[in-house]
């Protein structure tokens, strides 16, 4: 019985040490990586609040890296909008990318 209620004891205390508040724990800005028909690669850090920002690179991007935190839209100059929730996405036609919004999970 002893070690059990010690066991308990150290759970409880563990988990209420590493507990933080939800505020702490928003994301407010993630990175996208966007790589390029040439093979080169450029990144944006876009704010998680869905406003949109545009992007001033006229590389012809082919896909587009969010490693997480965030789920993200870019837009294309050739109309398409990409769904980047996390992970790799690419285009159907690489196109250079106009603006970008984020929205935190």
């Amino acid at each position: 019985m002893r070690p059990f209620i010690v066991t308990s004891i150290i759970a409880s205390l563990a988990a209420f040490t590493s507990a933080t508040s939800l505020e702490e724990r928003q994301i407010t800005s993630v990175t996208l990586f966007f790589y390029t028909t040439d093979g080169g690669k450029f990144q944006q850090t876009f704010p998680t609040d869905m406003s949109s920002h545009k992007i001033d690179n006229p590389a012809t991007v082919s896909h587009v890296y969010n490693p997480g935190g965030a789920y993200c839209s870019v837009h294309g100059t050739k109309g398409e909008t990409l769904a980047v929730p996390i992970n790799d996405h690419e285009f159907k036609e690489p196109q250079p990318v106009d603006s970008a919004f984020c929205a935190r999970l």
